[in-house]
């Protein structure tokens, strides 16, 4: 059950905009229906009054609620519309069923993370094809090509869908962890949280890291809460005890040494692939980390020279450089 273990706790971090778009669907379920009853209200009306109007020589030869769409100029006596509203709904209302459910997918060993996440969203994006041809209907314009509400792939979605979207919680082995592929739903408001199952790379998320996305690697939900109330788009991941464990905030500063913090580093650099990335991919993702949180050098030596006579400091992206080195082969260099 999505409730149930790790998968729950990263639901419960999420319950507000979880709960939140359900409402957006069963309020938007309910105003289709009433919007429909209107219009089918409109026909029969319109039909009781061309079969008064024809007379009973008309009766059994002419059909009066058909004969009524024809006389009567109005796009709400439109049945293909009423079709389409029809099927709105039923979309509406099979997404709000599944609650929860909608925004937890459960990669099998062996899958394909992109794939699937994708598969998740272009369901989401069930409702917002749905709302269009809502929108297209009220505003009296027949919809041009199929008239279903199926999925709709993340890469159509508007602005103000990438701002709907709920999050997604992923749980996938750590074998087939490869997150760089899903940088192209961060967009919006949309938030995916991984749930890795076993070894993984030390550092999956270090690739990820852009100025308006909040990256976070934790192993017992800390930072999860800062990470769900972050108005834009992100990935976190509740990893592995041996991973690395990192923060990028984008609201923690302009520069992006002053927006990652680091709190943690694998007691040694990995020594065998895993999830198709060799030994040095592993360790070069922790450079790439290392790296961005590092201070700028001229920065570090104006802090140095406001220093106390005899002070000393420790620069942390020197001492995590220093621990890189110590574990790096380097003797086949000679």
């Amino acid at each position: 059950m999505p409730s149930d273990g790790r998968v729950g706790q990263a639901l419960d971090g999420f319950r507000a905009p979880l709960s939140a778009f359900r409402s957006l669907l069963v309020n938007t379920t309910d105003e289709v229906r009433a919007m429909l009853r209107s219009r089918q209200s409109t026909l029969e009306s319109r039909a009781a009054r061309v079969a008064a109007e024809l007379g009973p020589l008309a009766a059994g030869r002419i059909d009066p609620e058909r004969f009524a769409t024809l006389v009567f100029d109005h796009h709400d006596a439109d049945p293909a519309a009423t079709e389409i509203l029809k099927l709105a709904i039923g979309a509406l209302t099979d997404l709000a069923d599944k609650s929860e459910r909608l925004s937890v997918v459960e990669l099998p060993p062996g899958g394909n993370l992109y794939e699937a996440v994708a598969r998740a969203l272009g369901e989401i994006g069930r409702a917002f094809n749905a709302a269009r041809a809502i929108v297209e209907i009220r505003a009296g314009r027949q919809r041009n090509g199929d008239p279903s509400v199926g999925p709709l792939v993340f890469g159509r979605w508007t602005k103000t869908e990438r701002r709907l979207s709920p999050p997604l919680v992923v749980e996938v082995q750590g074998g087939d962890l490869r997150p760089a592929a899903l940088a192209e739903f961060f967009d919006g408001r949309q938030k995916i949280l991984l749930v890795v199952e076993g070894e993984c790379s030390p550092a999956p998320l270090a690739r990820l890291i852009a100025p308006s996305s909040y990256v976070l690697q934790t192993a017992d939900m800390s930072g999860i809460d800062r990470f769900a109330a972050w108005e834009g788009p992100g990935i976190a991941a509740l990893v592995p005890e041996a991973a690395a464990r990192f923060e990028h905030n984008p609201a923690a500063g302009t520069a992006v040494w002053e927006r990652i913090t680091i709190t943690q580093l694998p007691d040694k650099l990995p020594r065998r692939t895993v999830a198709g990335l060799s030994a040095n991919q592993q360790a070069e993702e922790l450079e790439i980390l290392r790296g961005l949180a590092a201070k700028p050098q001229g920065i570090e030596s104006l802090a140095g020279a406001a220093a106390p006579a005899g002070a000393v400091t420790t620069d942390p992206a020197d001492k995590l450089a220093a621990w890189l080195l110590s574990r790096v082969e380097l003797s086949n260099l000679d």
